[in-house]
């Protein structure tokens, strides 16, 4: 079996907040919020074990803002449908999940077939909705490596770099950087194979909570997080990797 510490907590539902049908639907018939498709949103699993959760092998994850509500869930189920069409994608009534204690979320699931997926909230009058997500279940299941990540603790900007990493459809890195309470301290996007923490000089999308960026604490243990994602924003990899912070004097 395969395993990524991702913390999952209880199951919530805006379960006052009926379904009304297809994402056009409701973006018709809600015509006092802004509107945009800029909510970052992907999908992994595929596989017995996935991310040591045997009954939803499937995750839709995406980034709540501050003050979301109505998180919500739609699906194509015609593979060769067209995907900027909102009116093809279906709400299906499923539960979320808070993940590093809410600074993540994901919609479990368990799709037979590669469909297409989205997700929507509202936040501060704004309705915010994803770009389409493709399931690879069949066609690719995500792969779990066990020993991709290699890091360099530096007592202060410890390097995460993943040299082994070969799939060619992925296009972008996501890395998340885990304390042992298992909130994101980091929460960064980049291209090439390698992260330092603290530095955005290669970061393409920094999805950290705005402000300053945390000192790590010497002798504390963390967890970095990696995400290998394709252009229709299926998980490809995984790899996790715990490191502890040298203590002062302790370190070359």
């Amino acid at each position: 079996m395969v395993g990524v510490a991702i913390l999952f907590v209880a199951c919530s539902k805006d379960s006052d907040d009926p379904a009304i049908g297809s994402l056009q639907e409701y973006v018709d018939q809600n015509p006092q919020w802004e509107r945009t498709n800029q909510l970052v949103a992907c999908a992994a699993g595929g596989q017995e074990g996935f991310l040591e959760d045997p009954d939803f092998p499937i995750s839709m994850f995406f980034y709540p803002k501050l003050f979301s509500t109505n998180f919500r869930y739609y699906q194509m189920d015609d593979p060769m449908g067209d995907t900027s069409d909102l009116s093809l994608f279906q709400e299906h009534d499923v539960s979320w999940e808070p993940l590093f204690n809410g600074f993540m979320a994901r919609f479990p699931l368990t799709p037979r077939d590669d469909v297409w997926g989205r997700v929507s909230f509202v936040s501060l009058d704004t309705l915010w909705y994803s770009k389409p997500v493709r399931f690879k279940t069949n066609q690719k299941p995500s792969v779990f490596l066990q020993d991709l990540l290699e890091v360099n603790p530096h007592p202060t900007a410890p390097i995460l770099t993943w040299p082994t990493e070969s799939d060619r459809e992925n296009i972008i890195y996501f890395q998340i950087l885990a304390d042992d309470r298992g909130d994101a301290v980091s929460a960064t996007y980049t291209t090439d194979k390698a992260f330092t923490y603290g530095n955005l000089s290669n970061v393409v999308f920094n999805v950290t909570r705005p402000g300053p960026l945390p000192e790590l604490t010497p002798g504390k243990k963390y967890r970095w997080i990696l995400m290998g994602i394709s252009a229709d924003n299926w998980v490809n990899t995984l790899s996790s990797k715990e490191f502890t912070v040298p203590i002062a004097g302790s370190f070359p």
